[in-house]
């Protein structure tokens, strides 16, 4: 009996995606969801329809006879429904909107922004950077990065594990003891967490608290690698914010002496239905690709391990 109404249009838009790139796991990522939602969507139109469209044992995954029908009217019509829409909308098209922490807006992803439009022209983008959790509107945002809480309404990816590590200006590298962590106590030391990121530091690589130390404070990471970037003293900072800077020799880095800071792990955040969905897919993917490139060699080996 042929159903009198049409499949759930998600359903449809799953299957169409599934069966042209023959895998649940690349649709789950051109369509911004998860696998699991892919497959789920994919079951509830069998259902519907009554019948089984996949054989999912096959690799790569193949279409049965029904599901072979199927894809050609659905595959069809998506085709032309994206062609009718690009036409009518490609004159009012709205820029990507991407919100990134000051931290990495400002010393990475900025600079590397001009790179993005020109691999992909037709995506515009319009960045906008945020000191803080309390002053971001996810409402006005597609794509967020920071090391923020997940807003409601957004998914998270993680954007790479991030290694925290002093950093020193190369004369004050000078009077550094390498072989003594503990040494950099003798010297003023910056810190955008009251302390609690050195003493974070301190206690992973298990030093006893020194009876005597400088402690300097502001209110970002990246102000706190500025300040130590030309005199004395040392920061805790990662690749995102002091990288560029370190390859160029205006820092130096003790990666030796890393640690993992509970709440520096940076994120990519964004909206699972936005009408965005593949601009942000194509932006999260080449948003990876630049993290991993641009980690320090010496930290990307120790990711691989």
């Amino acid at each position: 009996m042929i159903p009198s109404r049409l499949p759930p249009l998600k359903a449809l838009q799953a299957f169409e995606a599934t069966a042209r790139l023959k895998s649940f796991s690349k649709a789950a990522d051109e369509l911004c969801v998860s696998q699991s939602a892919i497959s789920h969507q994919i079951r509830s139109l069998e259902d519907f329809i009554g019948c089984s469209l996949l054989l999912r044992q096959a690799k790569p995954l193949q279409l049965t006879e029904a599901g072979a029908t199927l894809y050609t009217v659905v595959g069809d019509c998506f085709f032309r429904l994206h062609s009718v829409s690009h036409h009518l909308t490609k004159s009012k098209s709205q820029p990507l909107r991407i919100v990134a922490q000051t931290s990495i807006a400002v010393e990475w992803l900025a600079p590397r922004l001009p790179l993005f439009q020109q691999q992909y022209p037709d995506i515009a983008t319009l960045l906008h950077m945020e000191s803080s959790a309390d002053s971001l509107q996810p409402a006005q945002a597609d794509v967020i990065i920071g090391t923020w809480p997940t807003p409601e309404g957004f998914v998270a990816k993680r954007l790479r594990t991030e290694w925290w590590f002093p950093v020193c200006a190369p004369a004050q590298f000078q009077k550094l003891d390498l072989t003594k962590p503990e040494s950099v106590f003798e010297f003023p030391l910056y810190s955008s967490e009251q302390g609690e990121d050195w003493q974070l530091w301190r206690q992973q690589l298990q030093l006893r608290e020194p009876a005597h130390s400088q402690m300097f404070q502001v209110s970002l990471a990246l102000l706190a690698t500025k300040a130590v970037s030309s005199g004395s003293g040392l920061a805790l900072s990662n690749s995102f914010i002091a990288g560029d800077a370190i390859r160029q020799g205006l820092l130096h880095a003790i990666t030796d002496w890393r640690y993992l800071l509970p709440w520096g792990q940076y994120q990519i955040h964004f909206r699972q239905d936005s009408l965005q969905r593949q601009a942000i897919s194509v932006f999260t993917e080449w948003l990876e690709q630049q993290a991993a490139s641009s980690l320090l060699p010496e930290l990307a080996l120790l990711s691989k391990a």
